[in-house]
């Protein structure tokens, strides 16, 4: 369970920063000085005639959000992805929410309806592993990933630089990347591996693909039955099965004091997820001839999400965002290439 006293200095950190740097980046300080936090909630209280409103506990950081008994409001630095939204919507309907655009603000402002449930980061733990709870959760997060493969997307629509289009350009530099020959050899080890399979991208249907499909942007309830997932607006069109990196970091195990293990119940977890998301696929993609090809794109996923700020060309062990990324990776890649 997240340690909610840390949680909420986090996003008091967000939501200064967004105020203090960002908005006079995007604005210039002239503009900024009018657009603030108080001007926002004042803006919030009069589009929806209520003083019912409070900051989300689950801020982004490129957006300040504020939420009533029944509206989600959002404040960006700049406009959503409305053609990815819309897609988004097609497929998934009322689990993606909706958002409609109000005129007369500095920064561009939406309104959702709020989601029930609540993200899966703030479900409680309690001491004996909800496992009935988590296996209703993964198993219907293998459905919703599967949904994807059937509005199939056309490979133009993949941009230059994706996940996909990149894949073989990130494996060469990783493959150069000394510090990680030494730091962690059995994770090089699946680089190069990777390096001669990624070719097997090409025969993967590309869909929409949420690029941070993590416990923070899944609403669940109290069963653990999904009530929604939200932020759709950085997800691109990839390779099927690159968000599953997320599964993997956010309901098989987890990090606790800088280590990363799995649970006890990881396989349980994992033959449920995996298994509902096969049962769902299209009957053009067969789990015999595409199993290869999606193990592939799942870990190009996960090299994407951990190997940020510099650690693709060199490893700082000096650096926290560096000694944690390459735990998560290290304990992650190599078990999906058992």
């Amino acid at each position: 369970m997240a340690d909610r006293e840390e949680w909420k200095r986090q996003e008091r950190q967000f939501i200064d920063r967004f105020f203090q740097e960002k908005v006079p980046e995007a604005l210039g300080n002239e503009a900024a000085s009018l657009c603030t936090e108080d001007t926002c909630i004042r803006y919030a209280q009069a589009l929806f005639n209520t003083d019912d409103i409070a900051a989300v506990n689950n801020q982004g950081s490129n957006s300040f959000t504020l939420q009533t008994p029944s509206t989600i409001i959002q404040f960006r630095l700049t406009p959503l992805k409305t053609d990815i939204l819309a897609l988004a919507n097609e497929i998934y309907g009322d689990l993606v929410p909706k958002v409609n655009l109000h005129d007369g603000f500095l920064l561009p402002v939406y309104s959702s309806k709020v989601i029930s449930g609540q993200i899966h980061l703030f479900q409680p733990f309690p001491e004996e592993f909800p496992l009935e709870r988590e296996k209703t959760t993964v198993t219907e997060l293998g459905l919703f990933i599967a949904k994807a493969a059937f509005f199939e997307q056309p490979k133009a629509c993949v941009k230059s630089d994706s996940w996909t289009s990149t894949a073989p350009e990130l494996l060469y530099r990783l493959v150069q990347n000394n510090s990680l020959k030494i730091y962690a050899p059995e994770l090089f080890d699946v680089v190069r591996r990777l390096q001669h399979k990624v070719y097997l991208l090409e025969s993967l249907p590309r869909v929409l693909t949420h690029h941070d499909f993590s416990q923070v942007n899944i609403l669940v309830n109290d069963t653990g039955n999904i009530t929604g997932v939200i932020d759709f607006d950085e997800a691109g069109i990839e390779a099927f099965g690159m968000c599953i990196w997320g599964l993997y970091e956010c309901f098989f195990g987890s990090m606790e004091a800088g280590k990363w293990s799995f649970y006890h119940e990881m396989p349980v977890l994992a033959n449920a997820f995996w298994g509902s998301l096969w049962a769902n696929t299209p009957p053009s993609l067969k789990r015999e001839e595409a199993q290869t090809a999606i193990k592939v794109s799942l870990g190009i996923g996960v090299l994407n999400r951990y190997f940020i700020h510099g650690m693709v060309d060199k490893i700082d062990l000096s650096k926290k965002v560096h000694r944690l990324s390459l735990e998560y990776a290290r304990g992650i890649l190599p078990r999906i290439w058992e």
